[in-house]
This record gives structure tokens, C-alpha cells and sequence, in this order.
């Protein structure tokens, strides 16, 4: 065999011998030069994605690389759409490439629905194993268009398209073989600046509604707060309504009995004493009828400040209705009552100045001691209202009941 060879090697002219070397020589400098291109593109592709450009920029980044490696007069990336059913062209370069670019097509049409349904590259040598049908349907287009798939890891995200190789020819094995290599290490390259898209429009959505929330929540504290506030008010103005008199600002019947029922309790418990007043204007119907009832309820007013200012803590002084105030005082015994019976007399030795007249206002008071006179609200109350009417019959000015 080795003679063999040696006899056929003599038998080479010279001058082929040289030119077949020549070309094995052509052949691995062009290989080792694609390896080259290939790896510096790829290094190119990898900063690109740490430097942080978007996956737009790195796809368009990837079809200017493929069209150098192939020579391909157009270069595109189509994308499978998240539908399943179209796919859409993301990028490319080259002639006719804007016209096409931003273009979506079903997933069952040319030759990117053939190499995502085969699950592999399309170039002019798979048309030796098609059936005679499909050959014929594809044989145009098997030498001007190369297709190989970008498989991400999990999933098929697209493809590496070139159409019409520079200078006229077809695509061949080695186009084949680079693409195929370069759309391997490209689709990862893809995906990860996909998957960092994702991650960043997902933080950002994040940080969004995050904002929402937080407004909303300062919102609804504000809206709480506001409701909290309005009902304060309310609850003051119902207060206001149900306990206290409309006209004089005093406790009404129901505060005034309250008071006096939770004194005697006290009082009981404590075995202290607790006295009550009742208190009427003389000659009131006069005032109303003769200067009318906006003088009265003027009366009224200033009546129960000058009283205010006399009573002590502790002391409360209340509007029954009409011209009849109640005072409960706490810890007080008939003796106390009376001196604070005169101090109101004293106090309501006045003119008052009611729409222009003068008045002079007198009071009948009317005072009960607990225990002596009564141990609830209507012993107490009933006995005041006896002496009331003794000191106003008598002109007396006040009154302490007596059994």
C-alpha cells in the first residue's frame, strides 16, 4: 500500500501536487480565520450583554456579525411570538432588511415555519432528503435562503436568516456549519439579555406599584384620618344635641339628671352631703310678651353666664326649659347651698341691657338637702321646686325646704 501511494504521488505532476497544497493550505487558513471572526464576535457579543445593552441592541448587534460570517446580502432574526403562532422579525441588516424588519407572519408560513416545525436548519442540501412534492416546492429558494434555529435552553426563541449570498453562489457546508455554531452560542446570548429584560421591566413594575401602594396607602390614611376628623365633629355636634341646651350652652334635662344621679351615688358612698337649687326668673312672661321673645331668650343668655361665674367646681348648672335652671352641688350642705343661693341673688341685683331697655331681673330660689329632703333625682328635685314657689310667694328671694 505504501508503494501504492508512493507510485501514485510520483505519478502527480509537480505542478498539482503544489496547487493541491495550496488549496489545503487556502482551506485551513480560511477555517482558522473563521474561528477567529467567530471567537472575536462572540467576545464582542458577551461585552455587549455585561455592558448592559438592551436585547434590541444585542440582537442587531448579532445579525451585522452572522451577515459577516456568511456574506449574506441580508441577514434577519425572526422571533417566535408568545402567542405560538406567529413569529415576528426582531432584527436585521443588509439589502431590503428595514422593509421587512418589525414584520409578523403565522408560524405555518415559508421557510421559518419549516425549520421550527423540523426543529432544524434549512440550507439547499436538505433538499436530498425531502419527497419529491416538497423538493419541488422549495427547490427556488434552497440555494439563496440559509435558516438556522436560536434554541435557548429552555425553549425555541427564533432563528439566524440569511437570504442571497454576496456575489451570487449558495450558501454551502461551511456557511452551514458557522451559522449553526455561531446561532448556538448567540441564542444563549439572546436569552440571557431576554431573561435580564424580563428581570428589569419586572423590578421596575415592582417599583411602580410599590408607588401605587404607597400613594394609595397615604390616600387612605388621609381619607381615615378626614372621616376620623368629620366624625370627632359629629360626634361632638351629637353630643352637644343630646346633652346640652341649644340656647344657653348649660346641660339640658338629661345631662342635669345624670349629674345629680351620679352625685347622690357619691355621696352615698362617701356619706357626704349634696344640694340641689331650683331657680326660676320672676316676671319672665312679662319680658316675652312685651318685648317679645327675642329678649327673653337674650335674658336667658345672660342669665346663665352671670350664674356660671359663681358656681365651683364641681357645681352644675342646668336648663330644665323656659325660664327654670337646676344646680346640683356636690358636697354641700343646706347651710353652703344657701350662701351659694345669696351669692346668686347678689349677682342678679343687676340691670341688664336686653334690646335697648334696661332690666332688672329677679330669681326665686328654691333649695334640698340630701339626706334630709330626699335620696334620689324626684325627692330632691320635687322638694326644690316646693321651696322655689314658697320664695317666690313670699318675695322671699330664696327658700330652704323644710320638712
Amino acid at each position: 500500500m505504501i508503494v501504492a501511494m508512493y507510485v501514485n504521488s510520483k505519478n502527480i505532476a509537480p505542478e498539482d501536487r503544489i496547487q493541491e497544497l495550496e488549496n489545503k493550505v487556502k482551506t485551513l487558513e480560511r477555517s482558522l480565520l473563521d474561528r477567529e471572526i467567530e471567537s472575536a464576535m462572540m467576545i464582542e457579543v458577551a461585552e455587549a450583554v455585561n455592558s448592559g445593552l438592551s436585547l434590541q441592541k444585542i440582537m442587531d448587534l448579532t445579525v451585522h456579525h452572522a451577515q459577516k460570517l456568511i456574506q449574506s446580502e441580508t441577514l434577519l432574526i425572526p422571533v417566535l411570538d408568545e402567542n405560538c403562532e406567529t413569529y415576528t422579525y426582531q432584527a436585521g441588516c443588509g439589502k431590503n432588511s428595514e422593509e421587512i424588519v418589525g414584520e409578523s407572519l403565522p408560524l405555518d408560513y415559508g421557510v421559518c415555519g419549516w425549520v421550527w416545525k423540523n426543529k432544524r436548519p434549512w440550507w439547499k442540501g436538505v433538499l436530498d432528503e425531502l419527497e419529491e412534492n416538497e423538493r419541488n416546492r422549495w427547490e427556488k429558494e434552497a440555494g439563496t435562503i440559509i435558516m438556522v434555529p436560536l434554541e435557548g435552553k429552555n425553549h425555541f426563541l427564533g432563528g439566524l436568516s440569511g437570504i442571497n449570498k454576496i456575489g451570487g453562489g449558495e450558501f454551502d457546508k461551511r456557511d452551514l456549519d458557522i451559522l449553526v455554531l455561531f446561532a448556538h452560542k448567540s441564542a444563549i446570548t439572546i436569552e440571557n439579555a431576554r431573561l435580564f429584560e424580563n428581570l428589569s421591566a419586572a423590578k421596575k413594575q415592582a417599583e411602580t406599584y410599590q408607588q401605587e401602594l404607597s400613594t394609595l396607602n397615604r390616600g387612605l390614611e388621609k381619607c381615615i384620618e378626614k372621616r376620623t376628623h368629620e366624625l370627632e365633629i359629629m360626634n361632638k355636634k351629637l353630643e352637644q344635641i343630646a346633652l346640652f341646651d341649644s340656647l344657653t350652652g348649660l346641660a339640658n334635662r338629661s345631662l342635669i339628671l345624670n349629674r345629680l344621679e351620679l352625685g347622690l351615688k357619691n355621696s352615698k358612698n362617701e356619706n357626704r352631703s349634696l344640694s340641689v337649687i331650683m331657680m326660676d326668673l320672676n316676671k319672665f312672661k312679662n319680658i316675652n310678651d312685651t318685648i317679645g321673645h327675642d329678649a327673653g331668650d337674650e335674658v336667658l343668655k345672660q342669665t346663665s353666664m352671670i350664674i356660671q361665674k359663681i358656681l365651683t367646681d364641681g357645681d352644675t348648672i342646668g336648663r330644665l326649659g323656659g325660664d327654670e335652671f337646676v344646680l346640683v352641688l356636690p358636697n354641700k350642705n343646706s347651710s353652703e347651698a344657701a350662701v351659694v343661693a345669696k351669692n346668686i341673688l347678689n349677682a342678679m341685683n343687676c340691670t341688664l341691657n336686653i334690646s335697648g331697655h334696661e332690666l332688672s331681673i329677679g330669681v326665686s330660689l328654691g333649695l334640698s338637702t340630701f339626706p334630709e329632703n330626699g335620696a334620689d333625682n324626684a325627692s330632691l328635685l320635687k322638694c326644690a321646686d316646693v321651696a322655689m314657689y314658697s320664695a317666690k310667694h313670699s318675695n322671699a328671694g330664696y327658700c330652704v325646704y323644710r320638712s
